[in-house]
């Protein structure tokens, strides 16, 4: 019963995040139109985030903010950085995975675990590509290109079934000593 719960907060993580990076993707057209019309700010190579709103709240074009409001320049920078959102969906999915994962691995047969390993690799690929997606989202929202890369190893996590083979219990314990 838990786990079917868990999958299912998978499921609405997962289709929130599609619907996010979709609604994300529409403005790609529009912003590109934009660069071409708008001027530079400050060297940058792009204009500002004040223009780009003024520019989407045009009467023209009067385009919808996401609440269905005005475009502010805070409104358009949420825009540029909504692959830190999406990455971290992407990141509560992951979580919740591999929870489900190691409590089925406690009560595993070696066959059952093995099936576990691939399950958990998939998932790990799955957050890879989850996480290069948002880059390129976001970097396709400012104009620029983005290359596949790998995950940075700060955000590489050990598996918890190799973590547990690679402990070593004779390790020295450090003892602190006080002189008071």
């Amino acid at each position: 019963m838990q786990e079917e719960r868990e999958r299912g907060r998978i499921i609405g993580l997962r289709k929130r995040r599609i619907e996010t990076a979709a609604w994300a993707a529409t403005f790609i057209p529009l912003l590109a139109e934009a660069r071409l019309e708008l001027p530079e700010y400050a060297g940058r190579g792009e204009p500002s985030r004040q223009a780009y709103a003024n520019w989407l709240n045009h009467t023209s074009r009067s385009v919808p903010s996401r609440n269905k409001g005005s475009w502010t320049s805070e409104s358009v920078g949420r825009l540029f950085d909504i692959h830190i959102g999406l990455i971290d969906e992407a990141e509560q999915e992951f979580d919740i995975a591999i929870a489900i994962i190691q409590f089925k691995w406690k009560h595993a047969d070696a066959e059952t675990r093995k099936a576990l390993a691939n399950e958990e690799a998939r998932v790990r690929e799955d957050r890879a590509r989850d996480i290069n997606d948002a880059y390129r989202l976001s970097a396709h929202l400012r104009g620029r290109i983005y290359a596949d890369q790998a995950i940075p190893a700060r955000l590489q996590i050990v598996s918890s079934m190799r973590k547990k083979r690679s402990q070593q219990k004779d390790q020295p314990v450090e003892v602190q000593l006080s002189l008071l």
